[in-house]
């Protein structure tokens, strides 16, 4: 019986071989995954880190763009005040980033399941739950059915959800995803990522809470719990801060004009 014997200089060679092929590689893997997300980094506006502080100063470690008005300027609500201080608990329990000056939500349009076009301006009056994501997104997967009990708890409110699917391939992947979890929730297509490159984005998923004057009043990049106790006190809270505002101080007239 023979026995095979292996030239040690020659297994140095295949280790060196494969060391190579394993190095280029992974170069190669990182490089495309730079270019990729080059493509979804190139947001049209929003604030730096330094600029989106929470209201104690200090500024979050990873925070998400928030989206400037069309000149760049937060946009003076009329009658409408900030959130409430005793709101802040339910901000940090939620790791949601608040802005110092909330600015404008930048509008779009785009596309719903049945093909019908949703404006966010149209909303104005609501707080609109604004969710990016994507079917491919674990993390985003994992958040859905909060997201639905959040939109249960509160859909005969003045409070609405726009999950913004990221996903090329529009509504022939998005459809069946959203009926094998059961959401029932509105759901818009961003197939060229135009809005998610106008709101800066960054990660999924990501979150924005938009103000029934527009302004976007918080943020958050990540899996968020949104039927926990405190997701569903603060959506209350704002809700009742926005109720109890004064309301416009115009003249009533009576039936004859005066």
């Amino acid at each position: 019986m023979s026995i095979m014997r292996t030239h040690p200089a020659s297994m140095g060679g295949g280790v060196k071989d494969w060391s190579l092929f394993i190095s280029v590689t992974l170069g190669l893997t990182i490089t495309a995954a730079a270019l990729i997300w080059s493509a979804y980094d190139s947001p049209t506006g929003g604030l730096s880190p330094s600029d989106f502080r929470s209201r104690s100063g200090s500024a979050p470690s990873l925070s998400p763009d928030i989206p400037r008005a069309a000149q760049g300027n937060p946009r003076p609500a009329a009658g409408q005040a900030p959130p409430s201080p005793h709101l802040d608990p339910l901000f940090s329990a939620l790791a949601i980033s608040q802005p110092v000056e909330p600015p404008e939500a930048q509008d779009f349009a785009l596309l719903d399941m049945e093909g019908q076009p949703v404006r966010l301006r149209a909303l104005q009056g609501k707080f609109i739950f604004v969710n990016f994501w994507a079917t491919w997104c674990a993390p985003c997967r994992l958040e859905m059915p909060s997201i639905e009990q959040l939109y249960q708890t509160f859909k005969q409110t003045e409070f609405t959800v726009l999950a913004i699917s990221i996903d090329r391939q529009g509504a022939p992947v998005v459809k069946p995803f959203l009926a094998s979890l059961k959401l029932t929730f509105p759901a818009l297509l961003d197939t060229t990522n135009e809005v998610a490159r106008q709101y800066g984005l960054r990660g999924l998923p990501t979150t924005y809470l938009i103000d029934p004057d527009g302004r976007v009043i918080g943020a958050a990049i990540g899996e968020r719990n949104w039927s926990s106790t405190e997701a569903k006190a603060l959506i209350a809270g704002l809700l009742r801060h926005a109720a109890a505002r004064p309301s416009d101080p115009e003249p009533h007239l009576r039936p004859d004009g005066r």
